[in-house]
């Protein structure tokens, strides 16, 4: 009877033992899950730009890519998230943060077409004139870029999007692909009047060396992409 209680209470012991290693791994693997990528180690991270670049990291809000060749993106104030490329590099000299703006510049080469991109976002909150987007925040962006023409409007479940183009010509510039594709506009947010993102990306060829063709269908669609999935925290909340 002893030795039969013995084995027992033994196996107890082991059966227990073993239940609350497996509850210690659960934890842990879940810990290691939600691990924000900025401080995991590079090498477990996805092997792109976006991840390997320090300073891009920091933005990056999951390892999770949402999109063939992005991933997510959350501003520094996270109010704003959006689909980022996988080879953007994030571009200090282009970025700053302050209480009612926030910048975030960034680039992505394109090796194989040659293209560079410069792409740069701006959130605003609290500011006069996000109130008339037709008469004060469209004018302010084309006074920026030169443009007289009409905006295309287009409007997600969540946002109201207005998007301009413009190809430039530098006349003395002395190289081969002398000009750009430039995308320009503002998005707004459809539950709030406070707020909205001012956008800008740019085209070029980079190395005059190699081919480049600059196609404005192909580069189009990308800033469609990317500004058709910014997503302002204040929709979210109810």
């Amino acid at each position: 009877m002893n030795k039969a209680m013995v084995i027992l209470s033994t196996l107890a012991v082991l059966l227990g033992g073993c239940g609350v290693n497996k509850k210690e791994a659960n934890q842990t693997q879940a810990g290691e899950e939600q691990k924000a990528p900025n401080v995991m180690d590079a090498k477990d991270l996805p092997q792109v730009t976006a991840f390997q670049d320090e300073a891009t990291r920091a933005f990056m809000a999951s390892t999770e890519e949402v999109d063939p060749g992005y991933y997510l993106l959350e501003s520094k104030s996270r109010k704003i998230r959006m689909f980022f490329p996988e080879e953007g590099k994030y571009s200090d000299l282009l970025s700053s943060y302050s209480k009612n703006e926030e910048n975030i510049g960034y680039d992505e080469y394109d090796k194989e077409a040659n293209i560079l991109m410069n792409g740069q976002i701006t959130y605003y909150q609290g500011q006069s004139f996000l109130q008339k987007t037709d008469t004060m925040m469209l004018k302010i962006i084309s006074g920026k870029n030169k443009y007289s023409e009409e905006y295309q409007k287009e409007n997600t479940d969540d946002t109201e999007i207005y998007l301009g183009y413009k190809k430039s010509t530098f006349d003395n510039l002395d190289r081969k692909y002398n000009y750009s594709n430039r995308y320009f506009g503002f998005v707004k947010p459809n539950q709030s009047l406070d707020e909205g993102v001012e956008y800008s990306f740019i085209f070029t060829c980079k190395d005059d060396n190699q081919s480049c063709s600059l196609d404005e269908k192909i580069a189009r669609d990308k800033v469609k992409k990317m500004i058709s999935s910014i997503q302002f925290s204040s929709n979210k909340e109810e």
